[in-house]
């Protein structure tokens, strides 16, 4: 019984070493970045994602749900696949991705709108991705912490093996620091709106810094029993069909809106039900010239035109529609429009660029000579702490 229970015990230990072994492995990989500087975008022309919009075409959906999982270990544990569709169908939702931890979840994947989709990341700060059209799951992660440069290698790999790379709940746990904002590139979406986090900071810090990124907006629902955790935060696509493709190629051009909608806390589900049946919805968007021309479908309290390091360019008060003329040093705006009853509805924005459509001004290339020298420092390090534990040993 004894050799047994220390046969067990040292089983145990080597999974653990093991472990370990794999996760010190990743940062042995990791390389290190050099970044270009952060620079403003420019240019005589202005990129309207909103310009081959239908207002009878919007479509709502929600990537980040997770169901049971990995026995039950990760949130989401009360979640079954039906149960999401079942409530998010009442909840009047097109379409929700079941975005487990490191897992596709395949449900529904017979039909023409199923989008592989999850959640990547299993470090403690959250530096977390949502994966839309996955095709297979990365392992790779970087668990005690992520210099921007380990944030990067991440997202490149993802890129790899999925065709949208969203950037999760930024500001939870400061899993992405406005610092890394000014820096990343290589993804095309960010998750602003996330029922734990609202990242709008982040948003305009890496706007402001030439990252072209579309909004993102979802509940991260854990327990869609729980009205705290359902239709709050959403994305709205406007697409022709619930096809992936369509669905894609739309969210990649920013033909998409966030809302966060009603968010007062506690309300019975059914009320939450009854009362998303009465969403704002967005009207128009319309570039005329320099002149941006916005309109939703309900009076909204105020309507913001936000520009360059999140500055707020005019407001207009009291009114469902509005415009505001883009000044030569605006680079990007967006717009927001709050509503009486706390919600609001976040648009991606106009952008300045030159060619044919606006480009990432980001670029982040491995620096070899810096890689090289740092795993040639972990090598001597390595030396150094065998030498020492044999000479203990001895």
């Amino acid at each position: 019984m004894k050799k047994l229970i220390r046969f067990a015990i040292r089983t145990f230990v080597l999974m653990i070493v093991i472990l370990i072994g794999m996760l010190v492995i990743f940062y042995l990989m990791a390389p290190i970045y050099t970044f270009s500087e952060p620079t403003a975008f420019s240019g005589d022309k202005l990129y309207n994602p909103y310009h081959k919009m239908d207002s009878s075409n919007w479509k709502r959906y929600n990537f980040q749900v997770q169901s049971k999982a990995w026995a039950g270990i990760t949130d989401g544990r009360k979640n079954s696949n039906q149960l999401i569709d079942s409530v998010y169908n009442e909840l009047g939702f097109d379409y929700v991705a079941t975005s487990d931890y490191q897992k596709i979840n395949s449900h529904g994947n017979d039909k023409p709108s199923f989008i592989p989709t999850y959640e990547h990341g299993y470090n403690i700060f959250k530096t977390h991705q949502v994966c839309v059209g996955a095709e297979q799951v990365l392992w790779t992660d970087l668990i005690f912490f992520q210099t921007t440069s380990m944030k990067q290698w991440i997202i490149d790999q993802l890129v790899n093996n999925c065709e949208i790379v969203s950037l999760a709940h930024p500001l939870l746990k400061h899993g992405y620091t406005l610092e890394d904002m000014k820096y990343l590139t290589n993804y095309e979406m960010m998750e602003v709106l996330n029922n734990m986090r609202i990242s709008t900071e982040h948003w305009d810090v890496a706007l402001s810094s030439g990252q072209v990124v579309w909004i993102m907006g979802n509940d991260d629902a854990h327990d869609v029993l729980n009205s705290n955790h359902v239709g709050r935060k959403f994305t709205v696509i406007n697409s022709l069909t619930t096809d992936k493709d369509d669905i894609i190629k739309n969210l990649k051009s920013g033909n998409c809106y966030g809302v966060d909608f009603y968010p007062k806390m506690d309300v019975p589900l059914d009320e939450r039900i009854e009362r998303i049946k009465h969403t704002p919805v967005v009207e128009s968007v319309y570039l005329s010239g320099d002149t941006l021309k916005v309109s939703v479908d309900q009076m909204a309290s105020d309507i913001d035109f936000i520009g360059q390091n999140g500055i707020i360019r005019y407001t207009a008060l009291d009114t469902n529609s509005a415009h505001y003329i883009i000044k030569e040093e605006d680079t990007y705006v967006r717009t927001v429009f709050r509503f009486p009853d706390g919600s609001s509805i976040y648009l991606n924005p106009i952008i300045r660029h030159t060619g044919t459509s606006p480009v990432s001004l980001r670029n982040a290339i491995v620096n070899s000579k810096a890689t090289l020298g740092l795993r040639i420092g972990y090598f001597v390090v390595i030396l150094t702490l065998v030498y020492l534990y044999k000479r203990r040993r001895q």
